[in-house]
Formats: structure tokens, sequence, C-alpha cells
């Protein structure tokens, strides 16, 4: 859109050029770092930290740019379609938050993820930040240096660890071989995926001298070895794709000379870009062809093998549909897609490792907030992305050759958005990516008004005094506006980091040191999850508390304290957030607990809370298997045992439910009825490790030490990782005086769950020559198992395949790495 000169032209002030030059050279600074910036510290939430230098970075830029305006008297403002659009896409999220029913959650969640409306907002920031600086093609070019210089940092310092180990450049916060300051594991793919891109268009446009072309091939070359290892399919696509189309226009460009997409000069050939490209090429179709063959033996020699999954299309769009049927308009509320999951999920789901996986977002991020904000946001999302495209191709079309650098910048930037905003259809970006993503639709905006010579409106405020006024005053608003959403976002902040002290005190086992931090950051920011964890510490204390055989006066008065301050948190988590069933468990299994300790009214609470949480989690079958704990310590077996086979026919391999059902037998005196019918079921179902594990459960229960080994013996030699059967196993050998086995079976528990202090601890007792002491584990089983992995920013991983079509694997599983078969 062309605009109109209002004013004679503002005269440049040096005191204003200079705070402009500042708004600029912390923009270019702090995207330039943000690849590898981190804070050295595990209490410090990672990606938040990069999501605070950000907004400090762009706050502080717009109070500078403000100062210099007021300074210089005037500013000048570019209409762009695709930066409207990102304000009009921000404006439907929020709407869409205020009438979610969570508008906490929905608004900036605890930690500020990519789903929030905050940080869309941020996102528009960024892109009319660059915009309105109007930043020359010299600030570009050093952010692009300093993105190179990031890439090879980055790519140096995963090489030195794979080489010489995880414990290298961990700065105690970098625990695993697939840690990365990027933040994720496939983030890290789609940056050096970018910076290929990058390396390859600067490669065929710019008018490099020798080392400037050895530069570029270096950082490709880099990035490709990581790629490599890291061997995320769809980045490779893009890869060859994106190469292929550069090969075909570096053999064929000298036919299209004077044409107006052309930057060909005298040097008709670029021998250096085709060669480069080609490399890309075949190493991206030998990994789009035989990507589980090679990714295979890349994980064999450097042990790293990562798989994450994701909704698949198909379930996304379930879900969406079944959305659509109530909330259509305006979705179900940004970052609340895990409520849609927990409502609308396929159910057989269960039989896989994801049965007790929450995906917090769908197959792709332009398609999470298809669910959560309705049809508006597909539409604002399509006005977004659509408007970006035009004005990019436009730039292209109508590119002016007499400014070669400006060109390269605009094409290049645009490429590069084009790259991260497709990627976010089809994946799930880190938060790195996504507002690098943003800053190179600010680019483009630049480089296409540049290009394409369209004028700005400008203001002046020397020649119209109400301007003028109402310009201070939006100086003042800004400025205004900056602190104070520095001032929220920095509470928000150190809540976070309070809440991962609080996680660190937990593993050091101390409680009281926990809660004080978690209490703190509810001080902070009055979240559900705080208070919840608060509640959480007392309801284990008051399983310790009624598990003492004969309390101590003291230790009644904690009771009565214990129960006070866990309901009270129960309440006040379910009052914040009504829409978690996990607050609603958290305070129906509180009150379950407390069945036998003869207080009045605790059935009823507890009934209504457990069965509120199973009404809004109604495909896990936990939510199931609470309601019969509850009832077989009401001592209604019948209806406990009535939920209990609802739990399993919800999950046919739930152990956890397996195991309640064999204590409703044991309490009910009929084990020997009870060991007759599994024995049947075996007969039917011979290869199901689950039955195994419940005759072995029901032998125990009789004292026959022998069939209960031998049943256990059984379940694992189906299912070499069944750890509830190998840890029930090694009781029952240590029983019998075999404590080589039991140590045996112990160890294996232990590898295959790490960090349970309680069988580490077991383990020290046999290599000392002790002998097994274990409690009666009572109703519930030591581990509850979940192959899938989340991380704190929600990724998914797994080993191996998933099973099912249900999610999809985002990286190519290497052959080596499949889940081991089933024993005939």
């Amino acid at each position: 859109m062309e605009g109109t000169t209002l004013a004679p032209e503002v005269t440049k002030d040096p005191i204003a050029e200079t705070l402009r030059s500042y708004a600029e050279n912390i923009i270019v600074a702090v995207f330039g770092v943000l690849p590898i910036f981190f804070i050295p510290s595990a209490t410090a939430p990672f990606e938040y930290a990069k999501i605070m230098i950000v907004v400090v970075g762009v706050l502080a830029s717009l109070v500078l740019y403000s100062l210099s305006a007021l300074r210089a008297g005037g500013l000048h403002i570019g209409i762009s379609y695709t930066i409207i659009s990102a304000w009009i896409l921000s404006s439907v999220a929020l709407i869409s938050s205020i009438l979610s029913g969570d508008i906490r959650d929905s608004l900036m969640g605890d930690v500020m993820t990519t789903q929030t409306t905050v940080f869309l907002v941020l996102l528009a920031l960024v892109m009319s930040a660059w915009a309105l600086l109007g930043a020359g093609k010299q600030a570009v070019m050093r952010l692009y240096m300093l993105l190179a210089a990031s890439t090879i940092i980055l790519v140096v310092f995963h090489i030195i660890r794979l080489i010489f180990g995880a414990d290298v450049l961990s700065f105690g916060i970098f625990t695993g071989a697939i840690a990365t300051p990027m933040g994720g594991w496939n983030d890290l793919a789609l940056f050096l995926g970018l910076s290929v891109i990058l390396a390859l268009i600067a490669l065929d446009q710019l008018p490099l001298t020798r080392s400037g072309r050895l530069l570029f091939s270096f950082v490709t070359f880099l990035a490709l070895v990581m790629l490599a290892v890291i061997n995320f399919f769809t980045v490779w696509l893009v890869l060859g794709f994106t190469s292929l189309a550069i090969v075909v226009y570096a053999l064929t460009k000298d036919k299209f000379q004077g044409s107006q997409l052309s930057l060909v000069t005298e040097k008709p050939f670029n021998s250096a870009s085709l060669i480069v490209s080609l490399a890309v090429f075949v190493v991206s179709v030998l990994f789009i062809i035989g990507g589980a063959s090679v990714g295979g033996l890349i994980a064999k020699y450097t042990n790293v093998t990562y798989v994450e999954v994701r909704p698949s299309l198909t379930t996304t769009a379930d879900i969406a549909r079944n959305v659509y049927e109530e909330n259509a308009v305006l979705g179900i509320g940004p970052n609340k897609f895990i409520d849609a999951w927990r409502l609308y999920k396929d159910p057989a789901i269960n039989t896989t490792a994801f049965w007790n996986t929450d995906f917090v977002a769908g197959n792709g991020y332009v398609t999470t907030f298809f669910i959560t904000t309705g049809v508006l946001g597909v539409l604002a999302w399509a006005l977004f992305l659509g408007s970006f495209v035009v004005s990019g191709i436009r730039m292209l079309m109508s590119g002016n050759d007499q400014d070669r650098m400006w060109y390269f910048i605009g094409v290049s930037s645009f490429v590069s958005g084009l790259y991260i905003w497709g990627m976010s259809i089809v994946y799930v970006p880190g938060a790195v990516m996504l507002m690098i993503g943003a800053l190179c639709v600010g680019i483009t905006v630049s480089a296409e008004r540049t290009l394409r010579g369209r004028t700005t409106r400008q203001f002046s405020l020397v020649t119209n005094r109400n301007t003028g006024f109402m310009f201070t005053l939006a100086v003042i608003a800004v400025i205004i506006g900056s602190v104070s959403g520095l001032y929220t976002v920095g509470k928000h902040y150190a809540a976070a980091g309070e809440q991962n002290l609080g996680n660190n005190a937990l593993q050091g086992e101390s409680r009281a040191q926990a809660r004080s931090h978690f209490e703190r950051a509810f001080t902070l920011y009055q979240s559900d999850i705080y208070v919840r964890r608060i509640g959480e510490l007392q309801y284990v204390r008051l399983n310790e508390l009624l598990a003492l055989q004969a309390p101590t006066q003291d230790q009644q008065l904690e009771f009565r304290q214990v129960i006070q301050d866990g309901v009270s948190a129960g309440e006040e988590a379910k009052r914040i957030d009504p829409l978690d069933p996990e607050n609603w468990a958290l305070l129906g299994n509180l009150y379950s607990l407390l069945m036998g300790s003869n207080i009045d009214g605790v059935y009823e609470k507890a009934k209504e809370a457990l069965t509120r949480s199973r009404e809004l989690n109604p495909k896990n079958p936990l939510t199931v298997l609470n309601l019969a704990i509850l009832e077989g310590r009401a001592g209604n077996y019948d209806a406990a045992r009535s939920y209990t086979e609802e739990a399993i026919a919800l999950r046919p391999n739930f152990t956890e439910a397996f195991y309640y059902l064999s204590q409703i037998d044991i309490a009910t005196g009929n084990v020997e009825g009870a060991i007759r019918a599994t024995l049947s079921i075996i007969t039917l179902e011979p290869q199901n490790p689950v039955r195994y594990y419940q005759l072995g459960v029901l032998e125990a229960a009789r004292v026959n030490v022998d069939g209960a080994i031998q049943a256990f013996e059984a379940a694992v030699s189906i299912d070499p990782s069944y750890a509830n059967a190998r840890y029930l196993l090694a009781i029952a050998y240590d029983e019998k005086g075999r404590s080589a086995d039991a140590l045996r079976e112990l160890e294996k528990v232990l590898e295959l769950n790490p960090q349970n202090a309680e069988v580490a601890a077991l383990v020290e007792t046999l290599r000392s020559g002790g002998t097994l002491s274990v409690p009666n584990v009572g109703e519930n089983v030591p581990f509850q198992g979940n192959d899938a992995e989340v991380t704190d920013t929600g990724v998914v991983t797994t080993e191996g395949e998933t099973g099912t079509t249900l999610v999809t694997p985002v990286n190519t599983v290497p052959e080596n790495t499949n889940t081991p078969e089933l024993a005939p």
C-alpha cells in the first residue's frame, strides 16, 4: 500500500540517529546470539530465558526508537498487511483466551509457552519492531554473520560432546547427549536447516570473495554433519527441494539474463554454488531414501538416538472436529490443546506407550491453533500466511537489480520465513525458531518496502502541535507499557524459577525447602500448578502419617495440620483452574486417604471430586482406577471391582488395575477362585505378561512363593522390560534365599528406572550382604509404566516405532533402535 507524505522531510538529528542505532543493534545482538544463549543454572527456566531476552531486547528497542522519534521531531511509518494480519491473529487469540474459561493458562501459562496468547503478541511485536526501525542492509548482514557464527559454535559444541562424552561442556545443565543450547534437539535441526538455506542463497547471489565462499561452504558442511546425527525427515525434504531448485537455477540462469528475477552480472556461472548445492541435494536424497539404515549406522557410532512423536494429522483433525461441535467459532482456547486431547483422544491410544501422555499440541504449530482458536483462528492464520507469501512473491517479481544486496536480503529473509512458517504447519517448533521466523517476516517487510520503492507515511511533530502532543503521549505510553510489561513478565519468569528450585529441592528430598519455593512461586504468580505442588507434598506426608502404627501426640497434631493444608491447597488449585482434572484428582485422592479416619463426609467429597476428574479426562484409565480405590477403601468391593474392570477395558494391559483387582480378591477372601480364573484366562492369552503378573501376585498372597516365582519369571520372559514383575520377582527370590538372583533383578529394575531412590537403596542392601525388608505395597504397584517421556516444554519422545498410527515420529527411526519383539 502506497503511503502519502504529510509533512516536510524530518531533519536528521545526531542524537536521534544514535538512539535509533542503539535500538537496531540491540535486536541484531539479541537475535544473533539467541540460538546459543543460555543461563548456566539448572534452576533457570531454559526456554523461558530465551523468551525473556527477546522480550527485554524488543521492549528496549521500542523505547529507544520512541525517544529517537521524539528527539527527531517525527517518524516514518510503513503500512504492511502482513504485520496488520499478525496483530489480527493476536487479537483473535486474546478474545478466545478471555472466553475460554481458563484465562490464566490461555494468556501466559506457567512458562509463557509458544501456544499462549502473550507469545503470539511477542511474535507480532518482533515483526513490528524490525519493520518500524527500518534497519539498513548493514544491520541485516551483521545479523546473518552472527547467526553463521552461532551455527559454527553450536555444531562444534555438539561434535566435541559426541566425541568426548556428554559430561564435557555440560555447564551443569546439558546433562544428556541430546541436550542443546537451542532448546530442543529437533529445533537444532530446524536452525541448521535454516543455516544451510541461507548459505546456499548467499553462495548463489552474493559476489563473495574466496574466503567468503569458504566460510559459507564450511557452515554448510558443519550443519550437514549434525543434521545427519539428528535425522529430521522433513528438514531433509526441504533441503532436498531447495538445493535442487538452486542447482536448476544455477545451470539455467544465464538463459534468462535481463529478466526481473535474474541477478546475473558479468559472471554467468557460479561453480561454488553449484557444487555445494549438489552436495546438499545428494546428502538430502540419501537420508530421504535410506534414512533408517544410515541413521542406524550413525546412531551406532554416536550412541545418540532420538525419536520425537506428535499426534498424527488424522488424530489432530479428529480432535478438531470434536472441538468444533461445541466451540467452532473461537475454539477451546489458546494453550488448551491438552484439554481437547484428554476429552477427545482415540481410546485406542491406551494400548500404546502413550496411554498416559497428555500432548500439549497437535501435529503442527499452526494446526494446533485451528483447534484452540476455532474458525476465526483458521481465517486469521490464513490471512497472515497468505499476506506474507503474496507480499514476498510480489517483492521477488519486482526486484530491483540495481541494489544486489537488498535483493539478496529480500530473497533470503522471505525464503527463511517461508521455511520456518511452512515447518510450523507440519511441526511444532520451539520458541527460538518461531521468534526467528517472526524476525524474518519483519526483515522481508523492510526489504519489500525498499525494493518496491514504497513510500512511508511521515509524521512531523514540529509543524503540527496536536500531532506532537499526541505523539508525546504515545511515547510515554510506550515507555510505561514496556516497563509494566517487563515487570509482569519478570515476575512470571521468577515464579517459574522458584518452581524449578522447588523441584530440585524435592530431588534432594527436602520437602520443607521445596514447599517454601512453591509458596514463593505462588506469591509471584497465582498458578494452580504451584499450589497443587504444595497439595501433593501434603498428600505424600499424609500417606506416611497414616502408615504409623502408634503416632505420637505431635504426629497427631501434624496429621490435622497436614489435612488442613492439603485440602486447602487442593481447593485453591481447583478454584484457579476448575477444568484441570489433576486438580480434582488431587482433592479427591486427599479425601480418599481419609476414609479410615472417621471424618464425616469424606467419602461424598472424594466421590464428587474423583468423578469430576474422570469427566474432564474420560479416556484415561487412571481416573477410573482412582474411583475403584475409593470404593475399595469404603468397603464397596463390588463397585471397586466394577470400576477396576472398566479401567482394564480402557487399557487391556493396565498393570495397576490388574494388581488392584488382585488386592480386591485378597480382601474378599477370593484368592483361590481368582487363581483358577486367572489360569483359565492364561490358557486363552498365553502371551499376555500382565496375566502372569496377576497370577504371581495372587500366588504370593497365599504364600506360594515358588508359584509366584514361576509366574513372575513367565511374565519377565515375555516382556523383559516389565519392571513391576522384576521387582516382585526379586522380593520372591530373596524370600527363598536367592540373593544373587534378587540382586540381578533389582539391578535390571534400576536400569529401567534410574531415578528410583527406593530401588537404588535395595540394590545397595543386597550388595552389602543384607536382606530385603520391603513393606506391603498395598493398593499401588511400585512403578507406573509409561514408555513415553515428556520434556518440560511438552515434547514427547520414545524409543523405536510408535506402534500406532495415532501418533507419528518426527525423526526417521534408526533401524537398530526398534523396540524388541516379544519372546515367543
